[in-house]
């Protein structure tokens, strides 16, 4: 009989430390997160409707989905920027950069603002106020793991590699994923370690295949 109370409670332990570790990766402002994916998306249908396309709805869409891990959706509305002629692309982004900049010197700790304004400020390739802004991120949202991933790849562009590898392996230590597998893999691949490299980019499946889509 002890022998079975034993086993269920190592069963539980199990079970708990499995969603445990599914939980914690997560961001702290998921629901946050869904309700501006459900508005952002309800606002460009609406517009859509008129033939106007509202970038930084797209652009605030894409942040989103970044937050939550969907990669592949949050690349699909950062592709919109893209397929703007370069003068225009330049203008919108400013505008973005210089709106977010107001709205965070008025709320200093707004997460949401932050987010906005690291990704605006990547997308302008001013990687040195990205970083700082991404550090505020992870500070503010530690359990994040895309929060950490994203960090690791501003550093990456400033070819900061050794740093990134910490963010990274600080990331894998809150939850294994593919994506971060794929970005450990690129900082190996440029600190010349090949069959590191190899391993990582192994290990993250069709992640590779979708960001190079």
């Amino acid at each position: 009989m002890r022998k079975i109370n034993i086993i269920l409670i190592l069963i539980m332990l199990l079970v708990l430390g499995v969603f445990n570790s599914s939980a914690i990766s997560k961001s702290k402002y998921q629901s946050e997160w869904q309700k501006l994916i459900k508005t952002n998306k309800e606002l460009i249908q609406k517009e859509k409707k008129n033939k106007i396309k509202n970038i930084k709805a797209h652009f605030r869409l894409g942040v989103a989905y970044a937050n939550l891990g969907k990669i592949d959706l949050s690349k699909k509305e950062f592709d919109l920027l893209d397929k703007l002629d370069d003068k225009k692309e330049d203008k919108e982004l400013k505008k973005i950069v210089k709106y977010y900049e107001k709205q965070l010197n008025k709320n200093p700790n707004d997460h949401l603002i932050l987010n906005y304004l690291g990704f605006a400020y990547y997308a302008d390739h001013n990687y040195k106020s990205s970083l700082k802004i991404f550090k505020k991120i992870v500070n503010k949202d530690p359990k994040n793991i895309w929060s950490h991933n994203y960090l690791a790849t501003v550093y990456g562009k400033l070819e900061k590699y050794d740093k990134a590898k910490k963010v990274l392996e600080k990331s894998m230590e809150i939850k294994d994923d593919d994506y971060t597998h794929f970005l450990l893999g690129a900082v190996y691949y440029k600190q010349g370690s090949i069959f590191k490299a190899l391993y990582h980019v192994g290990k993250s499946g069709s992640v590779g295949t979708k960001l190079l889509d």
